[in-house]
């Protein structure tokens, strides 16, 4: 893995330098510097990235189903992490970023979804 595709990789999945440096266990610094190509990516990186991608693909993909057997699709975006993580615990590692991004390419392939705030979402479900 080159430091060009660690960065793509990284900016597609909707992830910070150190959020994936968490996800990763190194220090921010060691992965500016990988993806600056001044220090060599271990090959264990690669994989743990790929894990990474194979999960957020996973996370679109059950978006994706949940919003096509809806009758009315919406989908609650976070604005902050700490929310992200009360709403959804299994995403500790992650970023309300994150999520938005998995939210972005499911709607992609659900024309006609409402994305919002749980509060704007529900705003909207009640009209004024």
């Amino acid at each position: 893995m080159l430091g060009g595709e660690l960065q793509t990789v990284r900016e597609y999945l909707g992830l910070t330098g150190d959020a994936l440096a968490a996800i990763l266990g190194v220090q921010p610094r060691t992965l500016r510097a990988w993806e600056r190509s001044r220090d060599p990516i271990p090959h264990r990186v690669r994989e743990k990235v790929e894990a990474v991608e194979q999960m957020t693909a996973r996370a679109v993909g059950q978006v994706v189903e949940a919003l096509k057997n809806a009758r009315d699709p919406a989908i609650a975006v976070y604005r902050t992490n700490a929310d992200l993580h009360a709403a959804r615990p299994d995403t500790t590692q992650l970023t309300a970023r994150w999520w938005r991004h998995v939210v972005a390419r499911a709607a992609h392939e659900v024309p006609g979804v409402v994305i919002g705030t749980a509060d704007e979402i529900e705003d909207a479900v009640k009209g004024p």
